[in-house]
């Protein structure tokens, strides 16, 4: 555990030891989560263009073998995304 400052920006460091430990280089990217007390900073690997692509297919197949239209999909989509409001 170590103490870190914000500074008048609103900024922090993330010491050296933990974002070795966690592989955080310049430019990585970090999500933010609060619970309304603590705050948690959790990297995130964007993914590459290949398993994007094979996610993509794995899903194809997955509503192909389920019978689902473009139309069943889109309705999912948009039902689910009412729900998250």
């Amino acid at each position: 555990m170590q103490l870190i400052s914000v500074s008048k920006k609103g900024q922090i460091s993330i010491p050296v030891s933990y974002r070795k430990a966690l592989s955080i280089r310049e430019g990585s990217q970090l999500i933010i989560f609060s619970d309304g007390e603590n705050i948690i900073l959790k990297p995130i690997e964007l993914p590459c263009e290949d398993k994007l692509s094979a996610a993509l297919a794995d899903a194809r197949k997955y509503a192909e073998k389920e019978g689902l239209s473009e139309d069943d999909i889109k309705t999912a989509i948009k039902e689910s995304r009412k729900s998250r409001r």
